[in-house]
């Protein structure tokens, strides 16, 4: 298997340990202190029926409406909307939070050559899209290791670690992440409201497949080194 990265790394210019320990030391993430605050209002949001973000689902965010009306049953909230840029969101929050700002401007400290990253993905979950425990800048450098398109050993390995990391930050509020989203009340939550939209026929069976699988994969819990 020819592999490009593996190529880049083998010329000698800098080793992959050294790259992978730039990446985890430069990423800019909340606060300990200011993410717990944020997660606990968030889930005040959600529960709230306050205006909350996800990203756009299916190609050109078609089928967001899918997830929409089923935070409507789920969470009893009719004020999920998509995001106006898929991460206009979560680059406020990150700004606000850390201080740092990539547009200049008189009340942030300003970045260059950085780019929002989701460190679990999850990115229809609506408790998981701006969360402050999922949000980092991170190196634009860094992409290649993280894009959606990038495939092979290095980037599993990679993943790993900026995932450990991000545990190692914000453990105790992803494991509230995960209790709330496996426990047997909302799990059942979960499997009645697919159901109720499966029954109307605004819906096709296409459409319930589709999010269902989808479902399986942004209402997973986070587990580190799975």
């Amino acid at each position: 298997m020819r592999d490009s990265y593996l190529r880049f790394f083998s010329a000698g210019y800098i080793s992959k340990e050294q790259f992978f320990e730039f990446g985890l030391k430069e990423t800019i993430y909340v606060s300990a202190d200011k993410a717990e605050r944020e997660w606990e209002l968030l889930k005040k949001r959600i529960y709230g029926n306050e205006k909350v973000f996800i990203r756009g689902f299916s190609r050109d965010a078609n089928g967001t409406h899918l997830f929409q009306e089923l935070y409507k049953h789920l969470v009893g909230n009719k004020s999920v909307a998509k995001d106006s840029t898929n991460n206009a969101e979560p680059t406020k929050i990150i700004r606000e939070l850390t201080g740092y700002s990539k547009i200049k401007n008189a009340r942030h400290e300003p970045i260059r050559n950085y780019q929002i990253s989701h460190i679990f993905g999850r990115t229809k979950n609506v408790f998981a899209f701006t969360a402050p425990w999922n949000i980092v800048y991170m190196p634009k450098i860094l992409d290649p290791f993280t894009g959606h398109e990038a495939q092979g050993e290095l980037i599993d390995e990679y993943t790993d670690l900026f995932q450990r990391q991000g545990y190692q930050r914000f453990g105790r509020l992803i494991d509230d992440f995960n209790q709330l989203i496996s426990s047997a009340d909302f799990l059942d939550r979960l499997k009645t409201s697919l159901n109720a939209m499966a029954s109307d026929s605004s819906f096709t069976q296409q459409d319930m497949e589709k999010l269902r699988k989808s479902v399986s994969e942004e209402f997973a819990p986070i587990v580190i080194g799975g």
